[in-house]
């Protein structure tokens, strides 16, 4: 294999690791997917509104959290509603943000490996 695709492919699988993951939990759900208020779990209704199952005593990152959520709400809503927030929400997090952290693990295994290779001829 050649040195400089080394990089790119562990970045590559690196990045998989997530996807596996979360494949593994949502087929592995007890509970089929709903918006509808449920009293013992949250669902994706909790997500929409608040969620009436947090308490500061189980969950105080959510509540320390909550306003950086409805900040990011507001800000991809900005556009305006409907589709645009969806198309915001989507070029943001499942693009924009997995590229540049792709780019950042590449740049680090890519450096790293220079930062051997120099270290090597310095030694020699």
């Amino acid at each position: 294999m050649l040195p400089t695709f080394r990089p790119l492919l562990l970045t590559f699988l690196l990045a998989l690791l997530p996807l596996l993951l979360g494949f593994a939990v949502n087929s592995a759900a007890p509970h089929p997917p709903t918006a509808a208020r449920v009293a013992g779990r949250c669902t994706r209704y909790c997500h929409d509104h608040a969620c009436p199952h947090a308490l500061p005593a189980n969950s105080p990152a959510y509540f320390r959290l909550r306003p950086l959520y409805g900040l990011t709400i507001r800000v991809l809503s900005a556009g305006g509603g409907g589709p645009m927030y969806v198309l915001a929400n989507l070029l943001v997090f499942l693009v924009g943000i997995p590229l540049l952290l792709l780019h950042l693990t590449y740049a680090v295994l890519r450096d790293a490996r220079a930062i051997r290779r120099q270290q090597q001829t310095t030694r020699s």
